[in-house]
């Protein structure tokens, strides 16, 4: 769990060599001397912006990432002053070599006005196979997480190994979040299949509840 004293969001981002992203996000609740702070994900890397509202000047931006949500370290920093008295000013950062196939955090200390809300994304690394399972092996459930980067309709089944449909779930994203429920301990293959009938992931699954 992400500690923090105020909200989170959670985004989810997948890269790759071939690179694509989706986000589903929870709102983050900024402080009135932010407008906006976001994290996505943009050829590769890490991109943050931030709007410092009207009326509001810190000396300096310090910019930190967590792969716990817990211990922060700083990446980077804008020195000088920064936002104006008169208008609002937008600000970015790239995080070059973001964390992958993991959780990764992202806030920002503005000088004497304090923190902002805390960006989570999750990270996915296509470059060696075209999917991820986070966590591996599955724990209370998991997810398949796989290239889709026009978000095509694509559909899911997991087998036993004797050939027995477990799960299956259909949808246009490219994360497939399956339920504990439903996956007894043992290993299964699963393959996803897009709507025009292409094999766009297929492998085993090792689950443990």
């Amino acid at each position: 769990m992400y500690l923090n004293y105020i909200d989170l969001k959670l985004t989810i981002v997948c890269i790759g060599m071939l690179i694509f992203f989706e986000i589903s996000s929870l709102h983050a609740q900024q402080l009135p001397y932010l407008n906006t702070f976001s994290a996505t994900e943009a050829n590769g890397k890490v991109y943050l912006n931030w709007v410092i509202a009207s009326g509001n000047t810190c000396d300096g931006v310090r910019v930190f990432r967590s792969a716990d949500g817990i211990q922060f370290d700083q990446i980077g920093e804008i020195a000088g002053i920064c936002g104006s008295p008169y208008s609002a000013v937008s600000y970015e950062f790239w995080d070059t070599l973001p964390l992958l196939n993991r959780k990764s955090a992202y806030r920002l200390e503005l000088g004497n006005l304090g923190f902002s809300s805390v960006e989570v994304l999750v990270v996915y690394d296509f470059s060696k196979q075209s999917y991820q399972l986070i966590p591996h092996p599955f724990a209370q459930g998991g997810t398949i997480a796989f290239e889709n980067p026009s978000f095509e309709m694509a559909r899911l089944r997991i087998f036993s190994l004797n050939g027995l449909i477990m799960w299956e779930d259909e949808q246009n994203t490219s994360t497939f979040q399956i339920p504990d429920a439903y996956l007894k301990a043992g290993i299964y293959v699963f393959e996803i299949v897009s709507s025009g009938k292409n094999i766009r992931a297929k492998g085993k699954v090792l689950v443990v509840n």
